[in-house]
């Protein structure tokens, strides 16, 4: 790794500048007569002093500023810890020689551990630490970064293989190019990085030139994706994964025509027709291009460097009618400005399996850019064909899925409602107003904010909805095997009749009343289905009655039988003893960023859009303690009727006691009824009153529960099932007389607090910044309407073109998933780590 390789020194801290100047100040400060320099003050300091110094660097200048500092100072004995803690790869050039010295140390450390197990490090040289091992295998590689677009991705491979799998390497930052192919890239995840913890890839895959080799082969990057789902295990560690695609290009003429003659297929397995060429200058100042604000063009105007394709044009291939000279004059408007670019993902259902896969488990942190692509709805569903119970990246708080396409309409609440965790959630560029932004802002922004809080009273609902279905199946379960004693009861007296050959006149009692039981309750079921069936609007043409015994129009019901696949009646079922009521929770989303919705529209507008979203925010939660208040009213009323039913049965039975005992006294003196007999209509009346208070026995096991709040853990995969009735769910006393209440009422102050701070008309705009009173109050979740990215062009409402670039000047609200994602991502995630 020669110093020629290197980047510019102006990117290089000012830690590196200080000792630089230093020493070089030192070194011409020579004696008149011929006297030898004094040592430069940097050798004078003790090595520790210049290795804790080192650390103190930041990480993406840590390299090249101990790299310099070695070239300065040769026989200083500075660490070389610091040359690979964090590699960073700028150019194509770089690769070749970073792979003989990893690849020099590892083979230098191995022969001297046969030879001696026991050596210290003073004997192996240089890339050894402290316990004989090289650097590459103990660990002290922390972060790998590839800069360039360009270089030999097998010399790359080759690098990370001499990197050790099970330590150390714990961040990969990748740009993707025209060189990768997906199976460089699965080549690269076959083996599980077992201390990784964020893992950031940004693709560019666009050309200049018209190549169909991608679609041809079928050559894309779901295999890589594919192969994290199927080699990776669940590691705790892993918890920030990017995955970027870069914008295609907007213009057929690029800004380098001119200037350049490389083209983005140099080195690329497209590049099948263009002769090989040497690097220009212009090749490293491209490889270096990392800002992200300029795409690569997609055609150039000059000569190829290939020397047959003098004079030709690269915008079009020349395939086709237009390449003769007779048809082109006519067709030359027809003739196409642009070609397809190369796309990354070719079905973005992989999405949906990593997700489902172990190695998300972990995964707090998700940015997912794929420009114009719905990738909301792989994110809320499993893949097509599968069917299981376990939850997309459970444990997810940060998503990023900026530049797809997300309407408010669609799936936006289905995605709120399955990530009960999400706190952070950024929508940059996806269209989710669908232009009407300007005319309908307000009312739109009002929706967002309702549509949030809502979110959480649907999934309270539909948990309730999970537990009574799963009670449901239970009590039909119990009537299955009822039902199967009562056949087998019935199946042995036929039996035992035929046997003895008697008539069916000397059945039991018992079996009889029982068989003509169950023969009306067909009968009436089978009236009630008839009955349903022609439920609703009856025409005229329509006939009232039928000569039918029975109907043949008796299509599907939604019984419990058909609920359970059984063919057991809805009178076979026991009534339900189990009462589960959930209160909806609240929302956990502590900003929504929507940058690029407010494109052309005023500071003013764009205060009254906030204020929108905080007025429907604040009546989203009246609705949500609406709806918790009458789950505490129907709580309350069913364990008042559970405990006058159970009054009521202690009643009773100590009335029967008392009846049993003083028959049993008559008996014994020899009373007029002492032989106990009960006469026929007594037993009859006995009978249906017994079996009208089983049929309206209330339930008797009521419970309320409740969602988890914010800062409690509790486990919330899985469904209601025979072992997990209520999971993810808190229960409540009994004893608490509405008290949890109160965190709903306290939510709605809070947000009309927030309103009225806001808004009051006697406060101005600097004191409302700086707070008034020595207070300032924060939003119940931050609306940041200011983009901080370019999204994809698209048409407008009436057909326009509508540019997605412009906007991004503005000021990022306080606490807006802007600025927590510039923390978290690229290298400032090292320092908030």
């Amino acid at each position: 790794m020669s110093v020629s390789t290197l980047p510019s020194t102006s990117s290089s801290s000012s830690h590196t500048t200080t000792f630089l100047q230093v020493a070089s100040t030192k070194e011409q400060e020579k004696d008149v007569e011929g006297q030898p320099s004094p040592l430069p003050l940097l050798l004078l300091l003790p090595p520790e002093l210049i290795d804790h110094l080192l650390s103190l660097v930041p990480p993406s200048h840590r390299q090249i500023t101990s790299l310099a500092l070695t070239r300065v100072f040769p026989q200083y004995p500075i660490s070389e810890r610091h040359l690979f803690e964090h590699v960073v790869v700028y150019n194509a050039r770089q690769l070749w020689p970073l792979w003989r010295k990893l690849k020099s140390i590892n083979d230098h450390a191995q022969s001297h551990s046969q030879v001696d197990p026991l050596s210290s490090h003073e004997d192996l040289g240089v890339g050894v630490d402290t316990k004989g091992r090289s650097i590459t295998r103990s660990g002290a590689i922390k972060s790998f970064t590839l800069k360039s677009w360009k270089g030999d991705v097998d010399i790359l491979n080759n690098i990370l293989r001499c990197i050790s799998p099970d330590k150390g390497l714990n961040t990969i930052m990748l740009n993707i190019g025209t060189n990768f192919s997906p199976d460089h890239l699965e080549e690269m995840f076959e083996n599980p990085r077992m201390e990784m913890r964020r893992l950031e890839m940004r693709f560019r895959p666009y050309v200049e030139q018209a190549s169909y080799y991608q679609f041809l082969a079928g050559s894309y990057f779901d295999t890589a994706v594919e192969t994290l789902t199927k080699k990776w295990p669940s590691l705790p560690s892993f918890t920030h994964l990017s995955i970027v695609q870069d914008l295609p290009p907007r213009s057929t003429v690029p800004p380098t025509a001119v200037n350049s003659k490389s083209t983005s297929l140099a080195g690329s397995f497209a590049d099948l027709s263009m002769a090989g060429t040497t690097p220009t200058a212009t090749e490293s100042s491209s490889d270096q291009d990392d800002s992200g604000r300029s795409t690569p063009p997609t055609s150039i105007s000059s000569a190829s460097e290939n020397p047959f394709d003098i004079g030709t044009s690269k915008a079009y291939t020349g395939h086709g009618p237009f390449g003769n000279p007779f048809l082109n004059e006519k067709l030359g408007i027809t003739k196409p400005k642009t070609f397809a670019q190369p796309i990354v993902f070719f079905d973005i259902n992989c999405i949906s399996k990593f997700g489902l896969s172990p190695v998300a488990e972990h995964l707090t942190h998700l940015r997912l850019r794929v420009p114009s692509r719905d990738i909301l709805r792989v994110l809320i569903a499993p893949p097509r064909g599968m069917v299981t119970t376990k939850r997309l990246f459970p444990s997810l708080r940060y998503l990023d899925i900026s530049t797809t396409n997300v309407r408010i309409d669609t799936n936006l609440t289905t995605l709120l409602r399955t990530y009960s965790r999400l706190e952070h959630l950024v929508l940059d560029r996806v269209n989710l107003f669908g232009f009407t932004a300007r005319d309908k802002g307000p009312e739109l922004c009002n929706d967002l904010g309702g549509l949030i809080v809502s979110a959480g009273l649907a999934r309270g609902k539909e948990k309730e909805r999970q537990i009574a279905q799963w009670e449901l199946e239970q009590r039909t379960r119990l009537a299955e095997v009822e039902a199967a004693r009562v056949r087998a009861q019935r199946l042995a007296a036929e039996q035992e009749r035929a046997a003895s050959g008697t008539s069916a006149d000397s059945l039991s009692q018992e079996v009889l009343a029982e068989i003509s039981r169950r023969e009306r309750m067909e009968e009436q079921q089978r009236q009630i289905e008839l009955a349903r069936s022609r439920r609703g609007h009856r025409s005229a043409a329509q006939s009232t009655f039928t000569l039918r015994d029975r109907s043949r129009r008796a299509g599907p019901s939604t019984t419990a039988g058909n609920i359970a696949g059984t063919s057991i009646l809805p009178m076979d079922i026991p009534p339900p003893d189990k009462l589960y009521m959930v209160l909806p929770p609240l929302p956990t989303l502590k900003s929504i960023s929507i940058g690029g919705e407010a494109s052309g529209v005023g500071s003013a507008r764009v205060i009254e859009w906030e204020e929108e979203f905080h007025r429907g925010w604040k009546e989203a939660l009246g609705k949500v303690l609406g709806w918790a208040t009458h789950i505490a009213d129907k709580y309350e009323r069913a364990r008042k009727k559970a405990e006058e039913w159970r009054a009521q049965e202690m009643k009773e039975s100590n009335k029967t006691f008392a009846t049993s005992n003083n028959n049993g006294a008559g008996a014994g003196v020899g009373g007029k009824h002492g032989n106990g007999h009960v006469s026929k209509s007594k037993r009859r009346a006995s009978i249906s009153s017994s079996s009208s208070k089983l049929h309206s026995k209330p339930p008797t096991d009521i419970r309320l529960f409740r969602f988890p709040f914010p800062g409690e853990t509790v486990d919330e995969d899985g469904i209601p099932g025979l072992d997990n009735l209520t999971t993810g769910l808190i229960e409540i006393d009994p004893s608490d007389h509405r008290e949890y209440l109160d965190i709903y009422k306290q939510a709605i102050a809070d947000a009309q607090l927030y309103l009225d701070y806001q808004y009051q008309d006697n406060l101005a705009l600097d004191q409302r910044d700086s707070g008034v009173g020595g207070y300032k109050v924060s939003p119940p979740c931050v609306l940041c309407t200011v983009p901080d990215c370019e999204g994809p062009a698209r048409r407008g409402a009436e057909g326009e073109r509508v540019d997605g670039r412009g906007g991004m000047s503005g000021r990022h609200k306080e606490g807006c998933g802007h600025l927590l994602g510039r923390r978290i991502w690229s290298w400032e995630g090292f320092d908030h780590e």
